[in-house]
């Protein structure tokens, strides 16, 4: 199963860094790999096809990272947390995320990022079902 693709645009990496940190604290998502810095025409053109529009706003801070969850999932918890970035989440079946797949290799990855600890008692607050505390 391929992973979901999130596309954070923000002024600095420093600013992009806390948003992914944030997506896996508040958010409960997991960051799959490390992630990467894209050039800013390609998350330009990735932003187009997926919104359906130009940008408005140039950004110079443009990273793309795997999630574990699915697209419809991580937007209901984007909606929720409100990260300080601009944020596109992009579904495994759309062209975007083939070509970002098929150039992952070739993207630099985002040094200084790592994942925020997670308490247990935050995990069984965030997990769904009676087998979790419920």
């Amino acid at each position: 199963m391929l992973n979901t693709i999130v596309l954070i645009r923000t002024d600095n990496f420093d600013k992009a860094m806390v948003a992914l940190a944030d997506l896996v604290r508040y958010g409960g998502m997991q960051i799959r790999g490390k992630p990467r810095i894209i050039s800013p025409a390609l998350s330009d053109w990735a932003f187009e096809k997926i919104v359906g529009e130009k940008p408005r706003k140039k950004y110079r801070a443009h990273v793309v990272a795997q999630i574990d969850l699915p697209p419809s999932k991580a937007v209901g918890r984007l909606r929720d947390i409100h990260p300080p970035a601009h944020i596109i989440v992009i579904p495994p079946e759309s062209p975007v995320h083939k070509e970002l797949l098929r150039l992952w290799g070739t993207f630099e990855k985002l040094k200084g990022f790592h994942p925020p600890k997670i308490r247990r008692d935050k995990i069984v607050e965030n997990k769904e079902g009676p087998e979790f505390g419920e």
